[in-house]
């Protein structure tokens, strides 16, 4: 029977549980589980699980993952989320199994080699430069003008990612940024990846960051498959941006009608193939204005939002966490593309520290659903909700997802609707 090794699945809504019930779809799979303080529930509904380092240990847990899959020998690793991604990676070389090269991992997670192979395979990118103090970011606002944006070598979800709308901000940005550095556990698994692999990460992520010109215009993103080294888009997605604070994502609209989606397409195309990215999911952040387009954010792996699946099912028919198993074990998944629904979810977020005390139940959710609309939760009542700038910020509380047989953003209307309707208090603290 293949087995197949489950790393650090869990993000947001998606539970541990929810990635095995897909993969009990494969008949006679066998889960083994790898996570940090895994439960009761877990060893439940998995054949093994191993508890592991956190993820900013990734030479430890390397080497005790290695050992178990010497002894196990896996016939896949679902490597399917942030934390994981770089662990798979040398896992997946080190015993042969599909999945993004070492090398493809990397440039998916650090984002200043990552801007740097994109922009020598004449793709566009914002202008961008590595900094250390404030010096160094007084001198790219006169190069880049403003208004610029701070953020750390590796992907932190939108933590730490700073706007910097003239030069008196610049102390205050850059000194947030510096604490932040120091203190991240996402910086120390980047660390530690380049240890464990041998890797040279081209700048030193602890006292160095990334500064770009900020891009204006149409968000947008794909998200996909890649087999083998062939990429499948589920379609181009318009992406709902926060404002005031800014970079919180509070709705999708799939398809985007804001812009030809063809020619987007295509740049995501070539951005795989100059990333070397196969054997996984993808998804890729954009910006559009007129006929440029220029790259925010690759991820060699799946997106995470509440409602991701749902929303690309519509089209797909196919659940995509089912899909990226089915790569992982070499097997070929199902390949839909059907255009006559379009659909959006839409958040209701928290940008204020606070606990949250009141939330629809299920029931309740269930008797305003119907055959268009689909609600859910992203939180539970006690929960703490923190106020941007802390790195620990997540601010979706519930989410809406509508289908419409003619355009996405009356969709995201009707989504946005139903959401911001829902009997939920958050008490500031």
């Amino acid at each position: 029977m293949p087995t197949i090794l489950v790393l650090y699945p869990a993000y947001g809504t998606t539970s541990c549980g929810k990635v095995a019930g897909y993969a009990r779809q494969i008949d006679g799979l066998k889960l083994a589980l790898a996570t940090e303080d895994p439960t009761s529930y877990d060893e439940d509904i998995f054949n093994e699980v191993i508890e592991i380092p956190p993820p900013e240990d990734l030479a430890g847990t390397y080497k005790m993952m290695r050992r178990w899959c010497e002894r196990r020998r896996p016939d896949g690793i679902f490597m399917q989320s942030e934390r994981g991604l770089l662990l798979g990676s040398l896992l997946a070389r080190e015993f042969h199994l599909k999945g993004p090269t070492v090398e493809a991992a990397h440039l998916c997670s650090n984002k200043y080699l990552q801007r740097a192979a994109l922009s020598g395979a004449g793709i566009g990118n914002p202008l961008f430069a590595m900094a250390e103090n404030a010096k160094d970011v007084r001198r790219l606002g006169r190069d880049f003008g403003f208004p610029l944006v701070l953020k750390c070598v590796i992907s932190t979800m939108s933590r730490l990612v700073t706007l910097v709308c003239s030069e008196d901000d610049i102390d205050t940005a850059v000194a947030r940024i510096g604490v932040g550095l120091s203190e991240s556990l996402d910086v120390a698994r980047l660390i530690g990846f380049a240890q464990t692999g041998k890797v040279d990460l081209g700048c030193d992520p602890r006292r160095q960051f990334l500064v770009e010109s900020f891009l204006g215009g149409d968000f947008v993103e794909t998200d996909g498959l890649i087999i083998g080294r062939k990429p499948f888009t589920f379609g181009v997605t318009e992406q709902i941006q926060s404002v005031d604070p800014p970079f919180f994502i509070e709705g999708y609209l799939f398809p985007a009608e804001c812009s030809d989606n063809e020619p987007i397409e295509a740049i995501s195309d070539a951005i795989i193939d100059a990333l070397g990215l196969g054997d996984s999911a993808f998804s890729i952040e954009m910006r559009v204005f007129g006929r440029q387009i220029c790259v925010v954010e690759v991820n060699g792996r799946l997106g995470w939002d509440e409602a991701f699946s749902d929303l690309f099912q519509v089209r797909t028919h196919q659940e995509r966490i089912f899909q990226t198993i089915q790569l992982a074990l070499g097997i070929e998944p199902e390949l839909i593309r059907d255009e006559s629904l379009f659909a959006a979810v839409a958040y209701r977020p928290c940008y204020y520290h606070g606990i949250v005390e009141v939330l629809p139940t299920r029931d309740e959710l269930a008797q305003l659903e119907h055959e268009e609309l689909k609600l859910g939760l992203a939180t539970h009542e006690g929960a703490r909700f923190v106020a941007p700038p802390d790195p620990e910020t997540y601010p979706h509380v519930a989410w809406a997802l509508a289908t419409h047989p003619a355009s996405s953003h009356i969709a995201y209307k009707i989504a946005r609707q139903a959401v911001d309707k829902l009997d939920i208090s958050i008490r500031r603290i």
